[in-house]
């Protein structure tokens, strides 16, 4: 078998289906996709809103609650007691399969009708009223994707079994954190990016097993280090003296020297660690998983994002799960064979083109189903009626698919279309990775919601707030700040100025959303570009995501860790 190239519907690029991709397919029973790997991850997470938020009332007990969908969708919207309340059930929206109409026109009309939780909260998540895919987890405000026990988590992302985070991206067993992007085992650590096992560190970069180093880079094992230069603990104290991270005018122009800094050294080409024949970037612990971007102890995947202990799986996001293919979001801990799910829940097997089902098995096109067996559109058959309508539908789905509004086509093997979504893709997580305008949006056929900003009486402007946190007392817990970059209004909470006072960490100028953008723009785009070793002499390639016009020095594995170890 050979590779083969398509053009994607979508975008009309070239891409290229490789001989094991081929046996994916086949070893799952599905057919080849039509859409190239970028717009197959965009037609996934356009479904996951993490971040835009409402107030809107609870359908049922009609309380006052913080939601993902706004007023104006068609389904009913519970809060979390009352989404998981005996009170309803899914199953009473079951319809009958039509043989005259689409299969997802069918789905939509489902879709329209199954009530929806308000956030996508599982387990005890407690204090938590305004986060979203939260996991176990405790006071967590203004933050998604925080799972495994995290507590006292603000204005972060991704943030998995850590404590005391704030302001912070792809945190891992970490305690005390403030603008961290991908840290790993860290503990008392400011302004600290791609680091592990670091502790009382700011400014650093790639360093590793580090501890009280401040403006470092590439560093290993090191103790008392500023601008990578050894000094002795008496020394490095002194210096310290010199260097008062509580201002804000400092620690902004120390910003813009520390990266500035950070170009004259080498930057390995990928950040993968003990993974074996794996591409991608911020992998640890796999095995043969190519293309694939925050990535740990997971084993022969491609085209994934953000997976944990998945196995044997393909397109993929948020998921745990084995032999998955076309996976959104939350978890689908603890399952196996599921094909097109957007809200993949715990203990699936067996199922295809679902929504919020779970402990389930034997489900085709169902939405909000838990504990059952062979389901059609939420309707239930028996056994030998499941199966023998299943290959109908799916040649059904082949003979009489549905056609979006851009002409893009959906036959069988396809995920959900991009116009059935309830989110505008500048509400899902998909544009903080892939940023669109609102022209560009409505120009590929994406869906696109206005947003009204709430409006609130500035009280302080960010340029007064007091330059030295230790100048700050409580009365700022009632001040509304406008931000110094968006206008926008927003407060700080007694939790964040405790920490900011005991972390010597001055109070933010920017609206939290502004800090986020900040965040991920020192991240490169999930994007793999072809390049070679920038080393003289070498002339090793590999895929990585830093762009050939870039200016940072980008290393091969072997010669960034002669030059680094």
């Amino acid at each position: 078998m050979q590779s083969e190239i398509k053009i994607c519907q979508n975008c009309k690029n070239d891409f290229t289906i490789d001989p094991e991709d081929f046996l994916f397919y086949e070893k799952i029973k599905v057919p080849p996709p039509t859409f190239c790997p970028h717009c197959r991850f965009v037609r996934r997470l356009i479904w996951k809103n993490e971040r835009s938020l409402y107030k809107r009332k609870c359908d049922m007990c009609q309380e006052s609650i913080i939601s993902m969908y706004n007023e104006k969708v068609a389904f009913y919207v519970y809060c979390s007691s009352c989404y998981k309340s005996d009170k309803w059930e899914a199953g009473e929206y079951a319809q009958n399969y039509d043989f005259s109409k689409a299969f997802f026109t069918q789905w939509k009309e489902l879709f329209n009708k199954v009530s929806r939780q308000s956030l996508w909260q599982f387990g005890d998540c407690i204090d938590s009223e305004y986060a979203n895919f939260v996991y176990f987890s405790k006071n967590v405000y203004l933050s998604s994707s925080i799972i495994d026990g995290s507590e006292d988590v603000y204005f972060s992302n991704n943030v998995d079994g850590s404590k005391q985070v704030i302001d912070s991206f792809n945190v891992l067993k970490s305690e005390l954190i403030y603008q961290n992007i991908s840290g790993n085992k860290n503990y008392n650590c400011q302004y600290s990016y791609w680091s592990t096992g670091c502790i009382d560190c700011n400014f650093i970069l790639d360093c590793n097993n580090c501890q009280d180093c401040f403006g470092c880079v590439n560093l290993q094992n090191k103790r008392y280090c500023i601008w990578n230069i050894q000094y002795t603990k008496e020394q490095y104290e002194e210096k310290m003296k010199e260097l008062n991270t509580g201002k804000h005018s400092f620690v902004e122009e120390f910003s813009k020297i520390f990266w500035e800094f950070t170009l004259e050294f080498p930057r390995k080409h990928a950040r993968i660690i003990n993974s074996i024949d794996s591409t991608g970037d911020e992998l640890r612990n796999n095995k043969n998983t190519s293309s694939s971007f925050n990535v740990y102890d997971s084993e022969n995947l491609k085209y994934t994002y953000r997976c944990v202990h998945a196995k044997d799986s393909m397109d993929i996001c948020h998921s745990y799960a084995e032999h998955a293919y076309e996976h959104a979001f939350a978890g689908a801990e603890n399952s196996q064979n599921i094909k097109f799910v957007i809200t993949g829940e715990v203990a699936l097997s067996m199922v295809e083109y679902l929504d919020a089902c779970k402990s389930s098995s034997n489900l085709f096109g169902c939405i909000g189903l838990k504990n059952k067996q062979y389901c059609i559109l939420n309707k239930q058959y028996t056994k030998e009626e499941y199966e023998e309508m299943i290959p109908k539908i799916k040649q059904h789905m082949d003979e009489m698919p549905y056609i979006d509004s851009k002409g893009r086509v959906y036959k069988y093997g396809e995920f959900f279309p991009y116009e059935l979504c309830p989110f505008g893709y500048n509400e899902a997580v998909i544009n903080d990775h892939f940023p669109l305008t609102k022209e560009e949006t409505i120009e590929r056929g994406y869906p696109y919601k206005e947003k009204i900003d709430n409006k609130y009486t500035i009280t302080l402007k960010a340029k007064d707030i007091p330059d030295d946190i230790k100048d700050v007392d409580d009365s700022i817990l009632n001040e509304v700040i406008e931000c110094e970059a968006s206008g926008k209004a927003f407060k700080i909470t007694p939790f964040e100025l405790q920490f900011y006072k005991r972390m010597n960490i001055p109070i933010p100028r920017l609206h939290p959303d502004e800090r986020y953008k900040k965040r991920l723009a020192l991240r490169n785009p999930m994007t793999l570009y072809t390049r070679t070793c920038m080393n003289e002499g070498c002339t090793n390639t590999f895929e990585t995501t830093y762009a050939p016009n870039r200016p940072e020095i980008v290393y091969c594995k072997e010669c960034y860790q002669r030059e680094v170890y």
